[in-house]
């Protein structure tokens, strides 16, 4: 069975950049991290991929290229209008 993933898009600095929610197990190690952002962007089919989990101190964790993380790290994750797939 597949498992459903909030994402969003986004225009930052003329690229649409996806923003997809993990589980913060996901992302726990550098390892893990990059795993989890290789299946994405080949999932997707491209590389504009930023991952984000929420913290045990419900802060949220980004990982990706770092001018997309700069860019998205201020938004209050409850505004962003998520829709959902499977992978």
């Amino acid at each position: 069975m597949a498992q459903k993933y909030p994402f969003a898009n986004f225009q930052i600095d003329g690229k649409v950049v996806t923003l997809i929610m993990v589980a913060e197990a996901g992302i726990s190690t550098p390892e893990l991290a990059q795993r989890s952002m290789s299946a994405f962007q080949q999932k997707l089919g491209r590389s504009d991929v930023v991952l984000v989990a929420q913290g045990v101190s419900l802060s949220p964790i980004y990982i990706g290229a770092k001018p997309f993380v700069e860019k998205l790290k201020d938004m209050p994750l409850g505004r962003v209008n998520w829709q959902h797939f499977e992978a």
